[in-house]
């Protein structure tokens, strides 16, 4: 692909935010985000490819999109689940998709909603995380691949019964101050178990949530 097709789609660079992308590179790669709520750059090889920092570590490549009046850019991968050469190859085929096919931006990210999940990690310290997403396999790709000692208990599809929300403020007496992180505790633990391994319905988790809310405050 010629250097002509990326100018079409790919954003003016600026100086400041060209760089020659490397795995090494942003492996080390340091921002000072104080006042800033996101920070990218611009590959120097493949101009529509955008590299977003992420201050966890698991920083997002993205293709820079522009057609007409047209200007946004979509996240389609997470370092370093996804290399700095394999993000520039997908990068160059969805570009040669957009400028060959003359695909508008929903042609080619077709936004399938996906249902919002619970998901429930530890780390070795016995520490356990709940969180919630909407692309929860890139989600705990991410997560787990970034951060040594930290392993997947399970995930489930959220509702009205049990949410995020709901789960971080009946566990509050074992939160770890600011964070998404609770103390290990048989509560918590057999919840995961029923909500993620046996699967009870939502109706029964919701029993089970408010029995234990008696036996940890009420006590």
């Amino acid at each position: 692909m010629d250097d002509n097709s990326h100018k079409k789609t790919a954003r003016t660079p600026s100086e400041q935010k060209t760089v020659d992308l490397s795995d090494d590179f942003i492996i080390n790669w340091k921002v000072n985000m104080a006042g800033r709520r996101s920070f990218y750059l611009r590959d120097k090889q493949v101009s529509c490819l955008l590299i977003n920092y992420s201050k966890k570590g698991s920083h997002s490549f993205a293709y820079d999109y522009r057609h007409g009046k047209t200007h946004k850019s979509k996240v389609f991968g997470y370092f370093p689940a996804m290399t700095t050469e394999d993000a520039r190859i997908r990068a160059i085929e969805i570009d040669n998709d957009c400028v060959k096919n003359q695909k508008s931006y929903d042609d080619l990210f077709e936004i399938h909603r996906l249902p919002r999940m619970v998901y429930f990690l530890m780390t070795t310290e016995g520490e356990i995380k709940i969180g919630r997403s909407t692309d929860i396999y890139n989600r705990i790709q991410a997560l787990v691949m970034h951060n040594s000692g930290l392993y997947l208990l399970g995930f489930r599809e959220e509702s009205k019964f049990v949410n995020e929300s709901k789960l971080h403020y009946l566990y509050r007496a074992f939160r770890i101050k600011g964070s998404e992180y609770f103390k290990k505790n048989d509560y918590l633990l057999d919840l995961i178990a029923r909500f993620c391994v046996f699967r009870d319905t939502d109706v029964q988790i919701a029993r089970l949530m408010g029995q234990q809310d008696i036996e940890i405050y009420q006590k």
